[in-house]
C-alpha cells in the first residue's frame, strides 16, 4: 500500500513530456545505477572482486574443503594399510601352510648351492684383493709391498709369464660369475610376488617347487592342492606405457621413476617408519661387527709380518771399517750394514743384494755386472772411476753420494721399485687358518640358533670375541697371534650368522631386501674404516687396535639385547 502511495506522489510531479522536475539526469549516477541494477543491500559486491581478489569467506572455504579432503585421504590411507597389514598377517600364515605341503627337498637344495655360491662370492671379495695384491704389485710395478707373494707360475712362450696369483684371482672369480648366470634361472621369490599382487605368478612357482620335490621324492602324482592364495590390498598402482603408447624412452623413464619411487619408500620406511629404531640399533650392530672383525682379520697378518721383520732385523750384520782390494764377489749379500769402509778395484757381478746398507763408504775402481737389488742404498758414499753395467742400481738409490769419474751402461729395464723377491707362505697360512677356524663356529651356530634365539647368541658371540681381543695383549708371538686370531674368527662368525638371521626376520617381506642393502653398505663402510685405522698402528702399539675391537664388540653385543626377539616369530 505504501509503494503504490509512494508511486502517486512520484507521478504527481510528471510533466506531459515524462520529464520528472527537480530529477535531472546525472551520467555517473546513471552508470552506477547499471553497474548496481539486481543487487540489494544484503548482496553487496566485495570491493577487491574486479581486481582479481577472492573474498575472505571464499579463501575460508577452499581451505575448509581442503583439508575436509585431506583428512578423508588420511582416513582412507589408514584404513587401507589397516587392511593390508591384516591381509599380510593372513599371508604369513598361510604361506606356512603352503611350504609344509611343498616340503623341503631337490628344489631347496639346488636353491642352497646357488645362493651359497653367491655368498662366498660376496666373502672371497674382502680378502681377494690383500691377497693378490703383493704378487700383483710385483707384475705391474704398482708399489712397494712388505707382504709375501703367492709359492709358483708357469711361462707361455718367452716373454710372458703367468703367476699364480692371475690363477688365484680367476678362481676366486668363479663363484661370482657362476652364481650370476645361475640366479638367471632361479624363479623369483614366490612370498614377493604376492605381497606385489601377482598371485598367477606366485601360484605357478609355489607349484614348481612343490613338482620338483615330489618327483625327487618318488610320488610325482601327488598334486598341489593350493587352489587360492591370498593377496594383500596394494596400496600403490603402478602404470606403465604399453609398448603400443609413447616411445621407448618414454616407457624406459617410467620404469627408472618407478622403481627409484618403491626403492625410496623403502628406504624411508626403514628409516623413518615404525621400524626406525630396529633400523637405528641394527646399524650400530652391523658397523661395530664390521670395524672390529674386518679390521682385526687383516691386522693380524701385519702384525704377524712385523714379527717377522722385528726378527730378521735382530740378525742384521754390521761392518765397521773394512777394507776389500780386488776381490771378486758373486753371492748373495743379505741383511747387512757397511759403515766406513773402502773397497778398491773389487767386481760384483751376478749377485743380489737384500736389505744391504752401504754408508760413509769409498769405491775406487770398481766393477758392477748384472746386479739386483732389493731395500739396498748407498748413503753419503763417495763412488770414483767406477762402472754400473746392466744393473738395477738406479738413482734413487745413491743418497747423498758423491761420483767422479763414474759411469751408468745399460741399466736394467722395467719396474724401478723394489718388491719383495721371497715368497712368504706363512702369511696366506695364516690366513687361510684364520678362514678355516670359522667352519666350527658355522656347525655350532647352525646348531643352537633356534635353541637359545637370535639376540643371545649375537650378545655371547661378540662378548667372547671381545675377550679374545684382550688376550691379544699377551701375544708377542707368531704362533701366538695364529691362535688368538683363530678363536677370535671362530666366535664372531656365530655373531655374523645370527645378525644375518635377525635382520631378515625383523622386516617385511617388501621392505627386506632395502633394509638389508642399506645395512650391508654401512657393514662395508666399516671395513673399509677397519682396515685404515688398525692398519696404521702396525708396528707402533696394540693398545689401540685391541681397546677399540674390544670396545666396539662389547657395545655392539650389549645394544643387540634391546632388539626383538624372532625366533618363533612367523615372518611377514
Amino acid at each position: 500500500m505504501d509503494a503504490y502511495k509512494y508511486q502517486d506522489n512520484y507521478e504527481g510531479y510528471a510533466h506531459t513530456d515524462g520529464y520528472y522536475p527537480g530529477n535531472e539526469s546525472n551520467p555517473d549516477e546513471d552508470a552506477q545505477s547499471d553497474v548496481t541494477e539486481g543487487h540489494d543491500e544484503e548482496d553487496e559486491i566485495y570491493e577487491g572482486e574486479y581486481q582479481g581478489i577472492p573474498h575472505p569467506d571464499d579463501v575460508k572455504t577452499k581451505k575448509s574443503k581442503m583439508a575436509s579432503s585431506r583428512e578423508d585421504d588420511l582416513r582412507g590411507q589408514a584404513d587401507l594399510m589397516a587392511e593390508r597389514m591384516e591381509d599380510e598377517e593372513q599371508l604369513a600364515h598361510q604361506y606356512e601352510t603352503i611350504m609344509d605341503e611343498c616340503g623341503h627337498g631337490r628344489f631347496q637344495w639346488i636353491l642352497f648351492f646357488v645362493l651359497g655360491l653367491a655368498l662366498m662370492a660376496d666373502g672371497v671379495e674382502v680378502f681377494v684383493v690383500s691377497f693378490a695384491l703383493p704378487s700383483a704389485e710385483k707384475d705391474m710395478c704398482l708399489s712397494s709391498s712388505k707382504k709375501g707373494m703367492l709359492g709358483w707360475g708357469f711361462s707361455m712362450g718367452t716373454h710372458y709369464h703367468y703367476h699364480s696369483w692371475r690363477v688365484f684371482v680367476i678362481v676366486c672369480a668363479l663363484p661370482c660369475t657362476v652364481s650370476l648366470v645361475a640366479l638367471r634361472f632361479m624363479p623369483e621369490s614366490p612370498r614377493f610376488l604376492l605381497e606385489m599382487g601377482k598371485h598367477d605368478e606366485a601360484w605357478m612357482i609355489l607349484k614348481q617347487v612343490h613338482d620338483t620335490n615330489m618327483r625327487a621324492k618318488g610320488t610325482p602324482e601327488k598334486v598341489f592342492t593350493v587352489s587360492h592364495i591370498k593377496t594383500p590390498k596394494q596400496m600403490d598402482e603402478f602404470f606403465e606405457i604399453q609398448n603400443a603408447t609413447g616411445t621407448w624412452y618414454q616407457r624406459c623413464l617410467v620404469r627408472f621413476k618407478t622403481t627409484f619411487k618403491q626403492v625410496w619408500d623403502n628406504a624411508q620406511y626403514c628409516l623413518l617408519g615404525p621400524y626406525r629404531m630396529n633400523t637405528l640399533i641394527l646399524a650400530v650392530v652391523w658397523f661395530t661387527m664390521a670395524l672390529s672383525y674386518y679390521g682385526l682379520t687383516v691386522w693380524f697378518p701385519d702384525m704377524i709380518r712385523y714379527f717377522q721383520e722385528e726378527e730378521y732385523k735382530s740378525k742384521m750384520k754390521v761392518f765397521f771399517g773394512e777394507h776389500v782390494f780386488g776381490a771378486t764377489i758373486n753371492f748373495t749379500m743379505e741383511n747387512q750394514i757397511h759403515q766406513h769402509g773402502k773397497l778398491v778395484n773389487d767386481k760384483f757381478t751376478k749377485m743380489y743384494f737384500k736389505h744391504v746398507l752401504f754408508e760413509d763408504t769409498f769405491f775406487d775402481e770398481c766393477y758392477f755386472e748384472d746386479v739386483t737389488s732389493t731395500d739396498t742404498y748407498f748413503k753419503n758414499c763417495t763412488i770414483e772411476s767406477t762402472i754400473f753395467y746392466n744393473t738395477d742400481l738406479y738413482e734413487h738409490k745413491f743418497i747423498d753420494c758423491r761420483f767422479i769419474n763414474s759411469t751408468f751402461l745399460e741399466q736394467k729395464e722395467g719396474c724401478h721399485m723394489d718388491l719383495e723377491q721371497d715368497n712368504d707362505f706363512l702369511i696366506y697360512l695364516v690366513s687361510f687358518l684364520g678362514s678355516l677356524s670359522v667352519l666350527p663356529g658355522n656347525i655350532i651356530s647352525a646348531l643352537l640358533m633356534d635353541r637359545i634365539g637370535r639376540l643371545k647368541m649375537i650378545g655371547g658371540s661378540m662378548l667372547i670375541s671381545a675377550a679374545c681381543c684382550f688376550f691379544l695383549f699377551f701375544g708377542n708371538s707368531e704362533s701366538a697371534m695364529i691362535g688368538w686370531q683363530c678363536l677370535f674368527c671362530g666366535a664372531s662368525i656365530a655373531a655374523w650368522n645370527a645378525l644375518d638371521v635377525v635382520t631378515v626376520e625383523l622386516y617385511p617381506t617388501t621392505h627386506r631386501a632395502t633394509a638389508f642393502g642399506i645395512l650391508n653398505g654401512l657393514c662395508k663402510f666399516g671395513a673399509i674404516l677397519g682396515n685404515t685405522i688398525f692398519a696404521s698402528f702396525v708396528g707402533i702399539t696394540k693398545v689401540v687396535p685391541i681397546l677399540l675391537a674390544a670396545t666396539s664388540l662389547v657395545g655392539g653385543g650389549l645394544i643387540a639385547l634391546r632388539l626383538p626377539e624372532t625366533r618363533e616369530q612367523v615372518l611377514m
